[in-house]
């Protein structure tokens, strides 16, 4: 590149090979800034009759755990598998040393789930779509 004049090519609609580039990148990047003492997935779900009827999705690093993805099928709410899901990653979390759980959810998904579960609510972000708004939240292990 020659005078901030650039002669890339620009995608508006990357290839799956294309985001591992770039997920990889910033790994890589990453890993000369910081410790990468562990990256490991954690996931678990409920299964009825051979589907899912609630799962749960993060990653553990740099000592904390992060909840990405939390999903209880709506004939299956309030049954208690979001709970345990949950309850379940922090267990994990204390197993692999870390210090803290974190996730963010929408004021539409129940956002009280996670106070009730000892999490500390630390920002809100104002302003989405229909007024909705979202929470994150961490809770130390």
């Amino acid at each position: 590149m020659e005078n901030n004049r650039c002669d890339m090519e620009f995608v508006t609609n990357p290839t799956d090979e294309h985001l591992v580039a770039v997920e990889r990148g910033l790994d890589d990047y990453n890993a000369g800034l910081a410790s990468t003492r562990f990256t490991i997935p954690v996931r678990a779900v409920f299964v009825d009759s051979g589907r899912v009827m609630a799962g749960i999705v993060g990653t553990a690093y740099w000592g904390k755990i992060h909840i990405r993805i939390l999903w209880v099928h709506p004939d299956y709410q309030s049954r208690g598998l979001g709970s345990r899901l949950v309850d379940w990653v922090a267990e994990r979390g204390r197993e692999l040393r870390c210090t803290a759980a974190l996730v963010d959810t929408m004021s539409f998904q129940a956002p009280e789930f996670y106070e009730r579960r000892g999490y500390r609510r630390f920002g809100v972000s104002q302003g989405y779509e229909g007024g909705a708004s979202r929470h994150y939240f961490e809770k130390e292990l």
